[in-house]
């Protein structure tokens, strides 16, 4: 198998467009500002992309806001 900074570059590319669906999914009902939850994981896709799986794990074992109806 030929591994090129091209081959690279997709990889690196596929898991941020996953890590962004995944994420924002999981983060929806949880965060209150969810652009920044998707800037978070797209600097770390692009910087460090094992970091991102951690973080996608942290939102999806988050529990949800609960907002009090006074």
């Amino acid at each position: 198998m030929n591994i090129n900074a091209t081959v690279v570059g997709q990889v690196i590319f596929i898991n941020f467009l996953v890590m962004m669906y995944l994420t924002l999914k999981s983060a929806k009902g949880k965060s209150e500002n969810l652009p920044l939850v998707g800037f978070y994981t797209f600097l770390l896709s692009f910087l460090f992309f094992p970091a991102s799986w951690f973080y996608c794990w942290y939102w999806s074992k988050k529990n949800p806001k609960v907002t009090s109806e006074l």
